[in-house]
C-alpha cells in the first residue's frame, strides 16, 4: 500500500467514500528528514484544492523509525491533518517483535499515534485487549480485504471492531498489493470473509462501512450519508436489470448479484460528475490514456 523510493514516488492517493480523494504522503523507508519534508511541500501545495484532502502516512512500525513518526506527527499537527499508518500485518507484526520485542499497537501507543486523528490499516493480527485499546484510544480503523487476502495477511475481525464501537471504513488498497479498486466488490468480499473470524456481516452493515465509516476515518462528518446537513454526494445504480431480477433487497443486491456494476449517475458537492455511466467533464480513454502515459514516464517501480 505504500510507495517507496524518492519522495515524489511517495505521493499516494486513495479513493475515499464518494468524494475526491485522499492524498497521503507515504515514508517506507525513507529518510525522517526528507519525509517531512516531502510532507510538509505536499501538504502546502494542495492547500486549499477542491475534493482533495491530505493526510500523512507512514508505511508502519516494520519500515519507518520512531524519528519519521515523530516528524510526520509534527507535520500534521501544524495545519491539522488526519495521520493514517498500516498496522499488524503478519509482515508488521513479525518485524516489530524482532526489532523491538514488542507488538505494533504497543509501539504505535508509546509513539503517539494511537489517537482520535489517526487511521490504522489491514489490522489482521490483533487480540481482543488490543481492540479495547483502539475503542479507547479513539482510532478508526480501515478494512482492505481485497489486499490482505491475496497478499496472505488474513482477514481483520471487523464485526469485532465494530461491536467495541470502532468506526471501521472499507478501503480497497493500491496497485503494490491489489490490481483493481472496486469499492463494491470490496465491501461483498468483507461481508463474505467476516464470519471466518467473528459473526456474519449483514450488506447494508458493510455498506455503511464503505460510506459513513469511511468518512469518520477521515473526520469528515459531513460525508457518507444523506441528510439536511451533508455534503450532495450521491450515487445511483442501475438495479433493473437480470441480475437484480430475484433480489429481494435492492440495496444488499449491489453486493449479492452483481457487485462488479458501474454507478449510473455520481454527484459530488451537487455536481454532476457522471451521467449515464459516463463521465461528464473528460472521455474515458482519454483519462485512461493519460494514466498510461504517466505509468510510462515513470517506468517500472524501485
Amino acid at each position: 500500500m505504500t510507495a517507496s523510493g524518492s519522495p515524489a514516488r511517495s505521493r499516494r492517493l486513495r479513493r475515499t467514500s464518494v468524494r475526491g480523494w485522499c492524498s497521503s504522503r507515504g515514508s517506507a523507508r525513507d529518510d525522517p528528514e526528507t519525509a517531512a519534508a516531502s510532507a510538509s511541500a505536499i501538504a502546502e501545495a494542495l492547500a486549499g484544492e477542491p475534493h482533495v484532502q491530505v493526510a500523512v502516512g507512514p508505511a508502519g512500525v516494520h519500515s519507518d523509525a520512531p524519528e519519521t513518526f515523530a516528524l510526520l506527527g509534527e507535520v500534521a499537527a501544524k495545519p491539522g491533518l488526519r495521520r493514517r499508518t498500516q498496522a499488524n500485518e503478519q509482515v508488521d507484526v513479525e518485524v516489530a517483535l524482532a526489532r523491538y520485542g514488542r507488538r505494533p499497537l504497543e509501539l504505535l501507543d508509546e509513539w503517539g499515534w494511537l489517537a482520535p486523528d489517526v487511521t490504522l490499516a489491514h489490522l489482521c493480527d490483533v487480540t481482543p485487549a488490543e481492540i479495547a485499546r483502539l475503542a479507547a484510544a479513539g482510532v478508526s480503523v480501515t478494512h482492505a480485504p481485497g489486499c490482505d487476502l491475496p497478499m496472505g495477511w488474513g482477514v481483520a475481525p471487523t464485526a469485532a471492531f465494530t461491536d467495541a464501537g470502532v468506526a471501521v471504513g472499507l478501503g480497497t488498497s493500491g496497485g503494490g498489493s491489489k490490481d483493481a479498486g472496486h469499492l463494491l466488490a470490496d465491501a461483498r468480499l468483507a461481508m463474505q470473509v467476516a464470519p471466518l473470524v467473528g459473526r456474519p456481516v449483514a450488506a447494508r452493515e458493510a455498506l455503511t462501512w464503505a460510506t459513513t465509516g469511511s468518512a469518520d476515518g477521515l473526520g469528515r462528518p459531513e460525508l457518507g450519508h444523506l441528510t439536511a446537513e451533508s455534503a450532495a454526494d450521491l450515487v445511483c445504480w442501475d438495479v433493473t436489470g437480470v441480475a437484480d431480477a430475484g433480489v429481494a433487497d435492492p440495496l444488499a443486491g449491489l453486493l449479492w448479484a452483481a457487485p462488479g456494476r458501474r454507478a449510473k449517475h455520481v454527484v459530488v458537492g451537487g455536481e454532476v460528475v457522471v451521467r449515464d455511466g459516463e463521465l461528464v467533464r473528460r472521455g474515458e480513454r482519454e483519462v485512461a490514456e493519460a494514466l498510461r502515459a504517466l505509468l510510462r514516464a515513470r517506468g517500472p517501480a524501485a
